[in-house]
């Protein structure tokens, strides 16, 4: 027969598996930034005006920008899909101009056209 410790060890074993397991399906299951990049060189004023345009759309749940990359992710809102037309254009009548958008919804180096 175990010693109580040796099997109090083995559950808490378990049960930190079972956990960081959980917490793995749940990270998983979270939400898909979707990325647009833009060709102009971005300030970071602009940056900052488009981020705050993009959390305008519809199903953002947070937006963000890397100057030095010229790059904006944006990731939506739980059980959300964004428009990827939706966010092209929000970026594009701001100033920049996308070339490469990817995400859930699939890979776009144009306007998509939903």
């Amino acid at each position: 027969m175990e010693s109580p410790q040796k099997s109090r060890r083995w559950f808490m074993a378990a049960a930190m598996m079972v956990v960081i397991g959980f917490g793995a399906v749940v990270q998983a299951a979270g939400p898909t930034p979707t990325t647009a990049i833009a060709t102009k060189k971005m300030c970071p004023v602009c940056a900052k005006k488009i981020v705050a345009k993009l959390h305008q759309v519809d199903g953002v749940a947070k937006a963000q920008a890397d100057v030095q990359s010229k790059t904006f992710v944006v990731v939506p809102a739980s059980g959300r899909v964004l428009s990827p037309r939706a966010l092209w254009e929000t970026v594009e009548k701001n100033g920049e101009q996308p070339v490469r958008l990817a995400g859930p919804s699939g890979t776009f180096n144009e306007k998509p056209r939903f």
